[in-house]
């Protein structure tokens, strides 16, 4: 996957964390409320894994190794 694919999946997800973070703070119980922090917590997970295939993509057209 490109550096360019790579942001709008990363974007995408940053766009979602906002809305899961909204849905968390309009939530009425603490039940609603926990669910919706697993939701968010999964998507962090797929973030971090996402910001990292970035910078091992950055560092490999760094290195000019495709």
């Amino acid at each position: 996957m490109d550096i360019q694919q790579l942001k709008q999946r990363i974007d995408a997800s940053g766009k979602k964390l906002v809305t899961l973070g909204n849905e968390y703070i309009k939530s009425k119980d603490e039940i609603a409320a926990r669910k919706v922090l697993v939701k968010m917590f999964g998507e962090i997970s797929q973030q971090t894994l996402l910001l990292g295939e970035q910078n091992a993509q950055m560092d490999r057209n760094q290195r000019g190794i495709r």
